[in-house]
């Protein structure tokens, strides 16, 4: 059995979080990871009150995840958890 190739941008605001992805220039990273953080929360107040979209809320959360990682470990923001 073929493994299908996952579709990179089945939602729309994956657009924003590959953009902060690719960014190589810390001053434009800050302004694409606020960006993208600013998409997420919207999203998640949108799906909040309609009461749908558990694979979404998952992908939300996992890019959430990877911002967190991106301001850590490239803009070296402090880790608040340790």
């Amino acid at each position: 059995m073929e493994n299908p190739v996952p579709n990179p941008n089945r939602f729309e605001w994956e657009r924003v979080i590959h953009e902060a992805l690719v960014e190589l220039d810390p001053d434009k990273l800050r302004k694409k990871i606020a960006e993208a953080e600013a998409v997420i929360f919207d999203r998640l107040q949108a799906i909040g009150r309609d009461g749908s979209g558990s694979d979404e809320r998952n992908a939300l959360q996992d890019a959430s995840n990877t911002l967190l990682t991106l301001k850590r470990e490239i803009l070296k923001f402090p880790d608040w958890r340790a």
